[in-house]
């Protein structure tokens, strides 16, 4: 979800416009993006007093729910590259009364440690988007003790959220589409291996992975393209002139719905939990 490497400016602004559409879809995205939460605690370990950090936190997840299940003892920083994200966690996470959780703007690429190191990091579907993930996985790997857990969330192989986004907005796009799988995005580390390779690569051992079924849950067809539009497609929306922006919308609602069920839009996805221990 959230920070990128350099340069970090152009890609930081992008995420600053796009947390007014997060913010307004938060029942939505926080719903389908938490299905992950269960068994990337399961993973990480959780216990309380811990000290956690959750890199390209974006709006708050899932740094607010693991300082809840850490407690007031322990203590969990939220890392993100986006200014405009930051202010959402942050006023989510004042109503909800959290003096363990602290925020911090930063580029995870880059990420400097200010104080001791953390019992565990984790990071639900940022990673996709560094610019230089093994760069990433070793600035993490600085933020954890001996012996400390790194646990990650991406999308999987049978998601076709992002085929379908990608697939609406081909024959409206004057270039060619860059390569899903060796460019930041959601289908960054789809392919099994992938990012277990590269956990081991820089050092990580033990590394283990899950797959894990995900469901995203939409009140109407024309809600999940009034969401696409403001969050995910907000900048291919931007670019295209009035009538592509009418074609976009009708090709969207036309790809999701065989998703239709019932009364509500049910597409379902698959995300991938890697872990690995700093030696």
């Amino acid at each position: 979800m959230s920070a990128r490497h350099a340069p970090a400016a152009p890609e930081r602004e992008a995420w600053n416009r796009d947390a007014v559409g997060w913010e307004r879809w938060e029942p939505v995205l926080m719903h389908s993006l938490g299905s992950i939460d269960a068994p990337l605690f399961r993973a990480l370990a959780l216990e309380p007093g811990q000290r956690v950090i959750d890199f390209a936190c974006g709006t708050g997840d899932p740094a607010i729910a693991i300082a809840q299940w850490v407690g007031r003892r322990g203590r969990v920083l939220g890392v993100d590259v986006s200014e405009g994200m930051l202010a959402v966690a942050r006023r989510r996470a004042r109503i909800l009364r959290l003096p363990q959780l602290r925020f911090r703007r930063a580029d995870m690429d880059r990420f400097r440690l200010r104080g001791p190191r953390f019992d565990r990091a984790v990071s639900r579907f940022g990673l996709m988007f560094a610019g230089d993930p093994p760069a990433t996985l070793r600035s993490i790997a600085r933020c954890l003790k001996p012996g400390g857990r790194l646990v990650v969330a991406v999308w999987g192989l049978n998601n076709p959220g992002p085929a379908l986004r990608a697939e609406a907005l081909r024959p409206l796009q004057e270039e060619p589409a860059a390569d899903a799988a060796t460019t930041p995005g959601p289908a960054r580390f789809a392919r099994p291996g992938v990012l277990e390779r590269l956990f081991e690569q820089v050092g990580y051992r033990d590394v283990e992975s899950e797959i894990v079924a995900t469901c995203a849950t939409h009140a109407s067809l024309d809600d999940l393209v009034a969401m696409q539009r403001e969050t995910s497609m907000r900048e291919s929306f931007a670019r295209l002139r009035a009538d592509h922006k009418r074609r976009l919308q009708s090709r969207l609602r036309r790809l999701f719905r065989p998703f239709v069920d019932g009364r509500v839009v049910r597409v379902p996805g698959e995300a991938r939990v890697v872990s690995g221990v700093r030696p």
